[in-house]
């Protein structure tokens, strides 16, 4: 099965814009099959998408193509890549810092995309998605070999964004950054946990031990445990959520409100 999957911050008014994208691919090979990851990605978030790229396209059969249109520089010198991974995946969207903050050591081969013969003509300065990013995908599965699209990049030139994370081994305490707040105000930190350990540091989470979450002088607390059930309804808790981060929630009710935390922040947690 020929797959490209598609991540933008278009919004729910923004449908048309997808439409048209998936259209320009259709035109191009009818036979692929397109698959939403999302499109209400918070607008112009590099960390989210990042987030969301890197949580969901492993799931998805070797050699799917993912279009990633979170592109706050569109029409700008910025350049537009087309990536293949180590482990049989492709990706096109904006040399931004989505690709190697989603994508780490994997990044096998990168491109700059160049060639006008793979474009939608005319090209729009206000949607590249539309007009170089959707047809070069397509092309893609259609038999072009990356190579073909324009000059190589070294992987380790690729724009990179800095995603605060510092630790304080002394007072075990982690200042972390809020990669994305779901519909029920979940949030999920940066802070990446592999068993009950949490990597980079010597912390080791057990059940009901106390987390202490401080944002702008104000000092919130909760226990880590292993599903939301596990303490009172609205009471905060701390767990490993299925993309293997630490989350914070609010058992029935909204952490990022209650919280007032949202995509983007940084907020400090201590370890007790």
């Amino acid at each position: 099965m020929s797959i490209i999957a598609l991540l933008t911050d278009f919004g729910p008014r923004g449908s048309h814009y997808v439409a048209a994208m998936k259209a320009v691919i259709l035109d191009i090979n009818p036979e692929l099959k397109i698959i939403d990851i999302s499109h209400t990605t918070k607008a112009f978030s590099i960390i989210e998408a990042a987030y969301l790229l890197k949580s969901t396209y492993s799931y998805f059969p070797k050699r799917t193509v993912f279009v990633v249109v979170v592109d706050p520089g569109v029409g700008s010198p910025r350049g537009i890549v087309a990536i293949e991974t180590a482990d049989k995946y492709f990706f096109v969207g904006p040399d931004n810092g989505i690709f190697p903050t989603a994508l780490e050591e994997l990044i096998k081969e990168c491109y700059i995309v160049k060639n006008e013969q793979f474009f939608h003509n005319p090209v729009s300065n206000t949607f590249h998605g539309r007009d170089i990013m959707s047809p070069v995908a397509a092309h893609i599965h259609s038999g072009v070999l990356l190579e073909e699209l324009g000059s190589a990049l070294d992987p380790f030139n690729l724009q990179g964004i800095h995603i605060p994370f510092e630790i304080n081994k002394k007072e075990k305490k982690i200042t972390c950054t809020v990669q994305y707040v779901d519909d029920f105000g979940n949030i999920t930190t940066n802070i990446a946990i592999k068993q009950s350990k949490v990597e980079g540091t010597d912390i080791i989470l057990s059940e009901n031990q106390k987390i202490s979450l401080l944002k702008e002088n104000s000092k919130k607390w909760g226990k880590f445990t292993s599903h939301f059930g596990a303490v009172p309804e609205h009471s905060l808790l701390f767990l490993k959520g299925s993309t293997g981060y630490l989350e914070i929630s609010l058992n029935q009710g909204n952490a990022s409100s209650y919280l007032n935390i949202s995509s983007g922040d940084n907020i400090e947690l201590q370890f007790e």
